[in-house]
């Protein structure tokens, strides 16, 4: 899989394209999704939504069966809803429907989380800044049509906070630094300044003894 992300041979378009890369994590991640549906909490859940065992393997395997056919040569479909629906998802109550999607996205926020901080360090720009102050400034769209106040939403205006807090960030440690630097030097001036009075009171010291002869 040495290819993935990249423009195949006589392909047109951008040589990088990295929605590729879904084709090849995706699946890992949604391993990690049903895996998690078992975990403590997530039955703590099931068990307020009255979510069943059996229906909760209904979705699951529906949503496999479905995968498969996303590159099912001898009749493929066109959508996900047309996989999901070839496979009975929708038949199940829609709070399953919503749980086992909910358990997806919880993983694939994770991994947004994690993607983002391994390309990006703090304290510098983030090459995922611009990205993130679009998504920021949907979310600002979105709040100002459900009628709450918020500021126009725009993308650079986003950009600039993130950009904002990169230089505090960068002061925050200059700050620190300067401070480390200051207390540095006076231990130095104070460790000169003992060794001064040590010479000093050494000679005066030896000035005020005999002479020999």
């Amino acid at each position: 899989m040495g290819d993935i992300g990249y423009r195949k041979r006589g392909e047109t378009g951008p040589l990088y394209n990295p929605e590729r890369d879904f084709a090849y994590i995706t699946p890992t991640l949604m391993v990690t999704a049903i895996e998690n549906m078992e975990a403590p909490e997530k039955q703590a859940i099931r068990a307020e939504l009255n979510i069943t065992e059996d229906e909760i393997v209904l979705a699951a395997e529906s949503l496999a069966q479905a995968q498969r056919d996303f590159v099912n040569s001898s009749d493929p479909v066109q959508s996900l809803d047309q996989a999901l629906a070839r496979r009975n998802f929708y038949d199940l109550r829609p709070v399953v429907q919503h749980f086992l999607f909910a358990s997806i996205g919880e993983i694939f926020l994770a991994a947004w989380f994690k993607a983002v901080r391994e390309v990006s360090n703090v304290g510098e720009d983030s090459p995922a800044a611009n990205d993130m102050a679009r998504f920021a400034a949907s979310v600002s769209e979105f709040v100002r049509k459900q009628g709450a106040p918020v500021y126009a939403p725009d993308t650079t205006a986003d950009c600039l906070r993130l950009r904002v807090d990169v230089l505090q960030t960068r002061l925050a440690t200059m700050f620190k630094e300067v401070q480390r630097l200051t207390e540095e030097l006076s231990a130095v001036k104070n460790s000169q300044a003992s060794r001064s009075f040590f010479w000093s009171r050494f000679f005066s010291r030896r000035k005020s003894l005999p002479q020999d002869g």
